[in-house]
């Protein structure tokens, strides 16, 4: 009898505990059911936030000797870099109106901001952003995610002629037509007190306190040939300021990108003219050989193709790229023309993705120049984006 009472006590207490935890936990999902529909009404969720991102790891290895053999005085030791590492993160303030920003960090120790603009997608035909954003030239300026192309590194006229990654402050218009795709920008120009006979990399302002009296117009034009390959072409007419020269700049650009039954292939071409060079050399105190061109030049060819194609989920792609450029393809009559600017890349490698977010990268430049002081180098990296 007393085992019965027991038993009984003991079911009566569990009972009573079970339905007491019952209650607690109705009243924590209802607090919880009440904050899901807050954060449904005011669209703050993580369901309108997106967060993203890419990286890239390199390691290099420059020769110390030059083309010809000779040992180049203070070579260059091999560096390991923890290049880059950006997030990515966009907000839908409403259906219609969105945020997309990057925020990048290089070398490790390195911040920036890479891009920031507030976005009003109207319509397939018509949209506006303003803000920091990239100057819509080239290929790699708008897609540099180290799994969009196939080197270690970016390709240099993509550097040097088109300073990649290249971002200014503007405004701009864009969309499509059926497979046309247009866009057309108002954005601050670089600074000619930055530019050299290496190119203008060193005009970039970046978005940072920028110098905004000269300004420069892009356009861009993108045809969707069939589903993986886009014909484009555009142009950034402007002026650099920086200087009391008045600087104008002109870039024109054509491009094609596609993939085709395992094989991919990319060309580039483009053409650059800076004026009042001779002007811009004085005032920057550049003499000889080290003056700025008035006209820069350079385009390549690459082809690479997917072995394990139709056997694995992998990719790997054996790859060339044929690269030829020219930041003094033309300097005024009161300069000289550095050879060692007239440059030809020849770069084989190698291109594995276990996943297409993921690679694996390998290549060997054959670095010449018309001065014969190229040099060899070969490259390590690997990168992700998400």
């Amino acid at each position: 009898m007393m085992k019965v009472i027991v038993i009984t006590s003991l079911l009566i207490m569990n009972i009573t505990a079970t339905a007491q935890t019952n209650k607690e936990l109705e009243r924590r999902l209802n607090i919880l059911a009440v904050e899901i529909s807050q954060m449904k009404e005011t669209k703050t969720g993580f369901g309108n936030t997106r967060i993203g991102g890419y990286g890239e790891f390199t390691y290099t290895n420059i020769r110390h000797e030059d083309e010809t053999g000779k040992t180049v005085a203070n070579g260059t030791n091999p560096e390991a870099d923890a290049q880059r590492f950006i997030l990515y993160i966009a907000h839908d303030f409403s259906p219609k109106w969105k945020l997309s920003s990057e925020i990048e960090i290089e070398h490790v120790n390195q911040i920036f901001l890479e891009q920031a603009t507030i976005d009003y997608i109207h319509s397939d035909a018509i949209n506006f952003q303003v803000g920091l954003m990239l100057i819509p030239v080239g290929i790699v300026n708008l897609y540099h995610e180290p799994t969009s192309f196939l080197t270690v590194e970016r390709p240099e006229i993509e550097s040097k002629i088109i300073p990649s990654t290249w971002r200014e402050n503007g405004i701009s218009f864009f969309g499509k037509n059926h497979k046309l795709n247009y866009r057309l920008s108002l954005v601050g120009g670089i600074l000619a007190s930055g530019f050299s006979s290496d190119g203008v990399r060193g005009g970039r302002q970046k978005g940072a306190q920028a110098e905004a009296r000269d300004l420069a117009w892009v356009g861009r034009l993108d045809y969707q040939i069939v589903s993986n390959a886009v014909l484009g072409a555009s142009a950034y007419i402007g002026k650099a300021g920086g200087t009391n020269t008045d600087v104008s700049h002109k870039i024109y650009e054509l491009h094609f990108d596609g993939t085709f039954a395992g094989f991919h292939t990319r060309v580039f071409y483009t053409i650059s003219s800076l004026g009042n060079t001779t002007q811009l050399n004085n005032e920057l105190g550049k003499t000889g050989s080290a003056a700025v061109g008035k006209k820069m030049t350079g385009y390549y060819a690459e082809l690479g193709y997917n072995v394990l194609r139709n056997i694995t989920d992998w990719s790997l792609l054996p790859f060339v790229r044929y690269e030829k450029y020219n930041t003094q393809d033309e300097v005024e009559a009161t300069f000289t023309k550095d050879k060692s600017k007239d440059r030809t890349n020849t770069i084989l490698g190698i291109n594995a993705k276990p996943i297409e977010s993921i690679v694996f990268k390998f290549d060997y430049t054959m670095a010449k120049n018309k001065a014969k002081t190229g040099q060899d180098a070969w490259r390590l990296g690997f990168g992700w984006n998400f």
